[in-house]
């Protein structure tokens, strides 16, 4: 008899043992999938992030390099706004057009005088939309709208013109 109760205690304890492994292989599981799909939302609003802000930074950047007298101005090109800078290289004059067209911020960079199509400009970032203002003569204004809709602002002063 004593076999017997030694036998159903070992079942038990066995039983238990195993519904204590799933038990935590199943907790694993649902970490890993709730993990994932965190992990995956965290990636996604960080590559909008980045997107935005890199494009505005670009713009900013640009901007600064090239602000000086009568260099920067808003445009409309092929019904497109356009944000022109104009800089000189050489005794030669040259114009760098920034603008969204296609899904993506672009980049034309030419000689001033040729008239190349905006299509012409190469790709910097894929982003659902640029909106630029010239809000006075020293103010501009842009807004990036990311892959997930999320709109990131920008408000320049220019210092070459105060």
């Amino acid at each position: 008899m004593m076999t017997s109760h030694s036998s159903r205690q070992h079942t038990v304890d066995s039983l238990f043992t195993l519904s204590l492994l799933g038990v935590f292989a199943i907790s694993a599981l649902l970490v890993t999938v709730f993990g994932a799909n965190t992990y995956e939302k965290i990636v996604a609003k960080s590559s909008s992030i980045y997107e935005a802000g890199t494009s505005l930074s670009y713009i900013r950047e640009k901007i600064r390099q090239n602000d000086t007298a009568d260099s920067v101005s808003i445009l409309q090109i092929e019904d497109t706004d356009v944000l022109c800078l104009k800089s000189s290289v050489n005794d030669r004059s040259y114009v760098t057009y920034i603008y969204w067209q296609d899904g993506a911020l672009r980049e034309l960079y030419q000689q001033e005088g040729y008239d190349l199509p905006l299509s012409a400009g190469q790709q910097i970032l894929s982003v659902d939309g640029l909106e630029m203002k010239q809000l006075s003569d020293s103010l501009l204004y842009f807004a990036v709208t990311d892959k997930s809709g999320a709109r990131s602002e920008l408000t320049l002063q220019l210092n070459s013109v105060q």
